[in-house]
């Protein structure tokens, strides 16, 4: 039984999807190609992000309507540098935020299991400068692709969580030539689930359908989701953390990611 095991785990790990790699399928969860994708295979994107939110904040969208210019790539066999400026326009304000990540694969490029960690950083809507850590996680199938993420925040600012964690999960399945659905889920401050005092109003999760569509050649590619944002707890306290802690009710978010593959 042990040596079945490890042959089962030796040959998923050895398994090759060079016809499954996306450069960028999903709009909120990261994910990284495996180190070789075949020749002339393209491993750059640069995509135009456009989202709609009511009664949020990021991760889940810009409190209004919100415009981001973004690209991702591949270094080498191991590395995945990605980044975005966005320009939010709110019903009292015109804001805008950059960030910067590098993840390093951990596993081997010929893996259909993806394992990465990285750092980054970003400068948020209000001016607050935030460090990042990511780890990201998943299966690079044939026809499926099954990520999650964990995101780590660490905002210079007083009053803040010393430290946030945001995690996301995603799913697609192909369901035809060029298309794939699923689903893609979001969780934010979920200490609030335990912690009746959490500083940044409570617990947050969001949860809506996943549409990704590519061209042929996968150079084009489109990727779209949205739902609702669900305030799972409530805190009293306040912050200066970019979060819509009056907001009466729960939130909403839609995003559409356009993109070309190089």
């Amino acid at each position: 039984m042990t040596r079945m095991l490890l042959l089962f785990a030796c040959s998923l790990l050895a398994t090759t999807t060079a016809t499954a790699q996306v450069v960028r399928p999903f709009v909120f969860t990261v994910t990284t190609l495996g180190g070789d994708v075949g020749a002339g295979a393209r491993s750059w994107a640069a995509y135009y992000d456009a989202g709609y939110a009511e009664r949020t904040a990021e991760p889940f969208g810009y409190d209004g309507v919100e415009q981001r210019l973004g690209f991702q790539g591949r270094l080498g066999t191991r590395y995945t540098v990605l980044g975005h400026v966005a320009l939010g326009v709110g019903p009292d304000a015109t804001r805008s935020s950059q960030e910067a990540e590098l993840l390093r694969d951990l596993l081997r490029p010929f893996s259909s299991v993806r394992l990465a960690v990285g750092l980054g950083a970003r400068r948020e809507w209000g001016g607050t400068t935030a460090a990042l850590g990511r780890v990201s996680l998943g299966w690079n199938g044939r026809n499926a692709l099954l990520f999650g993420n964990l995101r780590f925040e660490r905002p210079f600012a007083a009053g803040r969580d010393a430290l946030d964690i945001i995690s996301s999960f995603g799913w697609l399945q192909r369901v035809g030539r060029g298309w794939r659905v699923g689903v893609e889920a979001v969780g934010e401050d979920l200490e609030g689930l335990w912690e009746a005092d959490e500083a940044e109003g409570g617990a947050k999760l969001y949860a809506g359908p996943a549409v990704h569509w590519s061209s042929s050649t996968e150079r084009l590619w489109v990727s779209a989701s949205g739902g609702p944002v669900v305030y799972a707890t409530r805190s009293g306290r306040t912050s200066p953390a970019p979060r819509p802690l009056d907001a009466a009710g729960n939130g909403l978010t839609l995003r559409l990611a356009v993109g070309c593959t190089f």
